[in-house]
């Protein structure tokens, strides 16, 4: 769980950290903040993405916990917020940089890529969930 979130941290640092050296943000969600405040807002938005990360991890794994009976819940919602995000970051660092836009221009058109490790995570721990039943 603590290395998840040293993860996730500089992860979403790290994503800060080169939208901040391109001088312009690309996310639609995030553009008009950095629009309106500047390109130092995304320092704090970083900080809010991280709440919204924990928040979503414990309500999520509570869920979890609560409807399908795995005690490990917030552990496994912690592991696909690191997959999303590192694949996120993977994609943006370095096959961005180095192809060009291979996927999509659209920040949306990216999510189905995000998807794939997260689905075969979920999948991996169901088939461990079954065989130690």
């Amino acid at each position: 769980k603590k290395i998840s979130w040293v993860l996730i941290v500089l992860l979403v640092f790290w994503d800060a950290f080169l939208t901040y050296l391109g001088g312009t943000e690309g996310n639609p969600l995030w553009k008009p903040i950095v629009q309106s405040y500047g390109i130092n807002a995304l320092w704090v938005l970083a900080l809010i993405t991280l709440g919204i990360f924990y928040l979503a991890t414990k309500i999520l794994g509570f869920l979890i916990k609560t409807i399908d009976k795995i005690a490990e819940g917030e552990e496994i919602v912690l592991t696909g917020l690191v997959l999303v995000f590192g694949t996120y970051d993977l994609y943006i660092t370095f096959f961005l940089r180095t192809f060009g836009w291979p996927v999509t221009r659209s920040h949306y058109g990216i999510i189905l890529v995000l998807m794939i490790p997260v689905v075969g995570y979920i999948i991996y721990t169901e088939i461990v969930r079954r065989k130690n039943k």
